[in-house]
C-alpha cells in the first residue's frame, strides 16, 4: 500500500514555489504563447517572486553579486534606450531576453541555498514537456515535417498551430539544451545512498521521466528537421558518452573522437535513411522514414547557409562600423545570431556583458571538479553554439539558468553556494 508523505512547508516557500510552477508551465506550454491573460499572469508570478526574494536573508536583489548587477544594468539600459529612442523599435524588443535574465536571477537565488527549489524546479520542467514534445510529434506527423519553423515565424498559421500544442524552434531548442543532463542521468548516472533509500515506485518513476524525456527529446530533434539542433544535439550527446578525463591527452583524444562522429553522422544520416527507405519499403516504417527524408530536405532548403551567413556578415558590419555605442537601432542587425546582435545593437560594452551573462554558469560549471567532464563540455557548447547561430527566447533562460542546477542538484553533485 502506497503511503504518501507530503511536507509542510512555510508560506512564503509555496508561494515561491507556486510563482515558479506557473512560470515553467507558462514557458513551455505552447497554446499559452500569444494568450495576454497567461503573459500577465506571468509578469504577476515574477512579481511575486521577486517581492519574495527580497524577504530573505540571502536576497539576490538586496545582496547581489556581479551577475545580479549585471543583469539589472543591461535591462535597465536597454528599457532606457528604447523609452528615450522609440523610433528604433518596440518598447517590448527586448521583452524575450528580459524574462530569460529573470530565470538568472532565480538560478542565482537557487544557489544561495536553495537546492530543493532547484530540484522541484527540475522535477516540474519533466513532467510538463513530454506532454508538448508528444502533441508536437503528432502535429510534425498530421500537419508537416516544417511545422516547427512554421511557428517560428509570426503569422495567423503559427497561432493556429500553437493553440492546437503544437511547439515550434524556440520549444525545440528547450528540448535540446537538455539533453546533455538527461543524458547523463540515463546513461551514467548511479543513485546515490539518499535516492536508494526512496521507495521503491518513486525511483521507478523517476527513472521513467528521465528515460521518457530523453528518448522523446531524441525523436523530436530527428522529425523538426533542423540540420543545426541535429549536429549540436549528437555532438553533446557524444560529449557525455566519451569524454570521462580532464587530463589533457585522454581529453584531446576523446574531443577528436567525438568531432569525427559528429561529422560522420552529419554527413551519412541522410544517405543511410536513404538505403533504410529501400529496407522498409512496403511496411508500416516505409512513412515514417520518408517523413525525416522529407523534413531534413525542408529543413535544408528553408534554413540555407547563403542567408544565416549573409545575416551573420550584416552584424559584424554594423557592429565594426558603430564598436562602441553600437547602432541602437534593431532594424540594421541581422537578427540570426543573439549573440552577434547585441554587439551590433549596443557595442562592445553591452554585448560583451551580455556574452558573459549567457556563457558564466557553464563555465562556472566546467571548472568544477565535481562536474562530469563530458556534461560540462556539453552544456558549453550548446550554451554558446545556438545563441551564435540563433536568435535566444525566453524558456532558453529557464533551462540554462535553473533546469541546469536542478540536473546537478538530482545528481548529487557539491555544487559551490554563493552569498
Amino acid at each position: 500500500m502506497l503511503r504518501l508523505r507530503i511536507p509542510r512547508y512555510p508560506l512564503h516557500v509555496v508561494l515561491r514555489r507556486a510563482a515558479l510552477a506557473y512560470l515553467i508551465i507558462w514557458q513551455l506550454s505552447p497554446p499559452l504563447a500569444y494568450g495576454g491573460g497567461w503573459r500577465a499572469l506571468a509578469v504577476m508570478a515574477m512579481l511575486l517572486w521577486l517581492a519574495l526574494d527580497t524577504l530573505e536573508a540571502r536576497s539576490v536583489l538586496l545582496r547581489p553579486n556581479w551577475t545580479v548587477l549585471a543583469t539589472v544594468g543591461f535591462v535597465i539600459y536597454t528599457i532606457g534606450i528604447e523609452w528615450l529612442m522609440p523610433e528604433y523599435g518596440a518598447i517590448n524588443r527586448h521583452f524575450a531576453i528580459w524574462i530569460m535574465l529573470f530565470f538568472l536571477l532565480v538560478g542565482e537565488s537557487q544557489r544561495r541555498g536553495y537546492n530543493d527549489e532547484a530540484k522541484f524546479c527540475f522535477w516540474v520542467v519533466l513532467l510538463v514537456m513530454p506532454i508538448w514534445v508528444l502533441t508536437t510529434l503528432r502535429g510534425i506527423d498530421m500537419v508537416g515535417g516544417d511545422v516547427s519553423r512554421t511557428i517560428s515565424r509570426s503569422s495567423d498559421a503559427a497561432r493556429d498551430l500553437t493553440s492546437q500544442g503544437i511547439g515550434g524552434f524556440g520549444f525545440v531548442y528547450t528540448v535540446i539544451l537538455c539533453l546533455p543532463f538527461l543524458a547523463q542521468l540515463a546513461l551514467r548516472f548511479r543513485p546515490v545512498a539518499a535516492e536508494r533509500m526512496q521507495p521503491r515506485w518513486i525511483r521507478r518513476f523517476k527513472r521513467l521521466l528521465i528515460w521518457g524525456n530523453f528518448v522523446l527529446g531524441i525523436l523530436l530533434v530527428i522529425r523538426a528537421g533542423y540540420a543545426i539542433a541535429f549536429i549540436l544535439s549528437v555532438l553533446a550527446i557524444l560529449c557525455v558518452l566519451l569524454i570521462r578525463s580532464r587530463q589533457t591527452m585522454p581529453f584531446a583524444i576523446s574531443a577528436c573522437v567525438v568531432a569525427l562522429l559528429v561529422l560522420l553522422a552529419s554527413v551519412s544520416l541522410e544517405p543511410a535513411l536513404r538505403s533504410l527507405e529501400g529496407v522498409v519499403a512496403g511496411t508500416e516504417y516505409s512513412a515514417k522514414v520518408r517523413d525525416i527524408l522529407e523534413s531534413l530536405d525542408d529543413g535544408e532548403s528553408t534554413g540555407t547557409l547563403g542567408m544565416r551567413t549573409e545575416r551573420y556578415y550584416r552584424s559584424l558590419l554594423v557592429f565594426v562600423e558603430n564598436p562602441v555605442i553600437g547602432s541602437l537601432n534593431i532594424d540594421e542587425i541581422g537578427g540570426h545570431s543573439s549573440i552577434l546582435d547585441r554587439f551590433a545593437e549596443s557595442g562592445i560594452v553591452v554585448g560583451g556583458l551580455f556574452f558573459a551573462l549567457l556563457v558564466y554558469v557553464p563555465l562556472r560549471f566546467l571548472r568544477s571538479s565535481h562536474v562530469p567532464i563530458g556534461l560540462g563540455l556539453a552544456f558549453l557548447i550548446l550554451a554558446i553554439g545556438f545563441p551564435m547561430l540563433n536568435p535566444v527566447f525566453m524558456s532558453w533562460g529557464l533551462v540554462l539558468y535553473v533546469f541546469s542546477r536542478g540536473a546537478f542538484v538530482v545528481m548529487c553533485l557539491p555544487l559551490d553556494q554563493g552569498g
